[in-house]
């Protein structure tokens, strides 16, 4: 499941995210936390495709902000 993929990465347990958190992330954020990039960098590069993909289905989440997720330099 993406939340487990994104909180394993995740040190310390006091940061670990909701799934409401997870998918607010989603909502094109125009003003990100250094936790929100770390979580955007974690699913770029540690998430597969079918946890995102299910992650997607189960909340609804529309597949351009999933798009958006994928492309975007969290450090820039």
């Amino acid at each position: 499941m993406l939340l487990s993929t994104v909180n394993n990465s995740i040190g310390n347990k006091k940061n670990h995210i909701t799934v409401e958190k997870l998918s607010k992330l989603f909502m094109k954020q125009s003003i990100l936390s250094d936790l929100d990039k770390y979580i955007i960098d974690t699913i770029q590069t540690e998430a597969s495709q079918e946890e995102i993909e299910n992650f997607k289905n189960k909340f609804h989440i529309p597949t351009e902000n999933i798009n958006y997720v994928l492309s975007i330099n969290p450090y820039k």
